[in-house]
């Protein structure tokens, strides 16, 4: 009998969050209920997903964070009025989960698992939270209220998801149980990944970072490597496809305009996910130096991106940071450098550059081949099925 589970998040489903969709819509015996604060994008809906009705007192608003008063009676008022709305909401969905016979609570995001565990005193049914990644150590880091609150989730949650074991040392060391920490790798839908034939002759190189625009990401990292190596390396390009989220773009383009590299630089805002794949073909290697952000923000596991750039054939230039040396085989799919090391990132884009194709189609056909083999959705997805098996 399938496990018949509710899926937790604060909106549902940025795209930047699409591997969640991934994971989730190839579990092989589990059906789909779904609650949120928000609902907004229909492309992660499928006929296998139930979204829970939302009553009309439900938003954002609701949320810690999100309060618009304007002095401090309107905010206590409202706090209170949003405590009450966010207890209905609560028993709202407890009731719904009890007339559906749902057998397992997944909240996506560790602030949202906090923001939910009302839920467990309320259902009594196991309660499982994934984390991600600015909900390692970031959110703890900035608002030190929140490592009260990690304690009291790690004490009453059930079970805990990470994306490898760099997240599930993390999460030891902040007092949460061995045993209730989990790793399921967050895979990619290998057989719609086209396999996309690239030349890359000595002396040439297009080098592509896709990213929206934070400190972690470290594109201020992949930029002064590429000035750097463009001194003995000049027939490169870089470009960057992504949205402004952290004021980043603009450090970047005062950093081009000082070394008048225009010319070698390019900024695209975005490319439909549907021709994403054949974007990918017009670019030798995929770059992504991500590294710890000043708020302790990081990647936590790894960005999924660099497994669909390297199933589609195409080599990665990033750092030892987080879980990424198990998306990328150094000297094999990739080359992985100390994170916010410019010298070591501008060696490994000249190793590259000198590169010839037989030596690049070697790293390019390992790069498919390491995805094929260790990351497609579906043996990842059958190990969160096993997660929930083992708590139903």
């Amino acid at each position: 009998m399938a496990v018949k589970s509710l899926q937790l998040f604060e909106s549902y489903l940025p795209n930047a969050q699409n591997w969640a969709f991934r994971i989730l819509n190839n579990l092989p015996d589990t059906d789909l209920n779904i609650a949120a604060f928000r609902y907004y994008n229909e492309l992660f809906v499928t006929a296998k997903m139930k979204l829970l009705p939302l009553p009309d007192y439900v938003g954002l608003h609701l949320l810690e964070g999100r309060d618009s008063a304007k002095n401090f009676i309107d905010k206590i008022f409202k706090r209170i009025s949003n405590r009450h709305k966010n207890e209905l909401f609560f028993k709202y969905i407890a009731e719904w989960s009890r007339q559906n016979k749902i057998d397992l609570m997944h909240v996506h995001f560790a602030n949202m698992g906090w923001q939910y565990l009302k839920l467990k005193q309320l259902t009594g049914l196991p309660y499982l939270v994934s984390f991600y990644g600015f909900d390692y150590e970031s959110l703890p880091f900035q608002f030190p209220l929140w490592k009260k609150r990690y304690t009291e989730l790690y004490d009453v949650a059930d079970g805990f998801i990470c994306e490898g074991p760099h997240g599930a040392e993390l999460l030891h060391r902040q007092g949460c149980k061995a045993d209730k920490i989990h790793v399921v790798h967050l895979g990619v839908e290998t057989e719609k990944i086209p396999a996309v034939s690239r030349t890359k002759n000595q002396g040439e190189l297009k080098l592509l970072q896709l990213a929206n625009y934070s400190q972690k990401k470290g594109h201020i990292y992949a930029l002064k490597a590429f000035i750097k190596a463009l001194q003995n390396c000049p027939n490169m390009s870089l470009t960057f496809v992504g949205n402004e989220l952290e004021n980043v773009k603009s450090k970047l383009e005062e950093e081009i305009k000082r070394h008048h590299a225009e010319d070698k630089v390019h900024f695209i805002p975005f490319v439909e996910f549907s021709k994403l794949y054949q974007f990918f073909g017009e670019y030798h290697v995929f770059i992504h130096p991500s590294c710890y952000a000043d708020n302790r923000d990081c990647e936590g596991g790894a960005p999924i991106v660099l497994l669909d750039a390297q199933c589609t054939g195409m080599p990665v230039i990033s750092t030892t940071h987080c879980d990424i040396p198990e998306e990328v085989i150094h000297n094999k799919t990739g080359l992985l450098t100390p994170e916010k090391d410019v010298d070591a990132l501008a060696a490994s884009i000249a190793t590259f550059y000198q590169m010839d194709n037989s030596t690049y189609q070697q790293f390019a056909g390992a790069a498919r081949q390491h995805v094929l083999t260790a990351y497609d959705i579906k043996p990842c997805s059958e190990q969160l099925q096993k997660v929930y098996n083992h708590y139903t």
